[in-house]
């Protein structure tokens, strides 16, 4: 696959600083390349590499629905959002689908990302942030504070997965 730009960096204020650049579509390590912008002069940027886990559901049956479990996102431009699903008790016809919302400064929550629904064993997974438009990435600015949630459909009394969410 070509290398490509797979974001642009930006200071606090939206500016652009710089460029990367790696395989798109791939996990921030496989860039290959970040240069920034000093006195129009580019330069080559140490980036940090430290991760936040804000959310793990280890495989086990997990309640029906929930409405979303509040993380803050004020230290992290991004997060990786990954869901194994294993299976369903119950039900008739049983879907699972899973969120991410945002919240608004007028205390409104956002909804950024729905996943497909599944309704069988699988996996999903999303990159959300300031990143340009891809498979996998959803591009959205988070706010200081965010939530995983999800619901099922067709009245499943147990639904048994795993689930992450990491921030960077």
């Amino acid at each position: 696959m070509p290398n490509n730009p797979v974001f642009t960096p930006v200071d606090n204020n939206g500016n652009v600083i710089g460029s990367a650049s790696g395989t798109a579509g791939s996990p921030a390590s496989s860039v290959t390349s970040i240069q920034g912008v000093v006195g129009g002069t580019s330069v080559p940027v140490t980036t940090s590499t430290t991760t936040t886990t804000f959310i793990t559901y280890l495989s086990g049956a997990q309640a029906v629905s929930n409405t979303g479990v509040s993380f803050s996102t004020a230290a992290v431009s991004g997060l990786a959002v990954d869901v194994t699903l294993v299976s369903f008790t119950g039900g008739s016809s049983p879907a699972i689908t899973f969120f991410v919302d945002r919240f608004g400064s007028d205390g409104v929550w956002y909804r950024v990302w729905t996943s497909a629904a599944l309704t069988g064993a699988g996996v999903t997974s999303v990159q959300i942030g300031p990143f340009p438009a891809a498979t996998g990435i959803v591009t959205a600015v988070l706010t200081g504070t965010a939530r995983f949630g999800w619901s099922t459909t067709g009245t499943p009394t147990a639904v048994t997965f795993s689930a992450s969410v990491i921030g960077r």
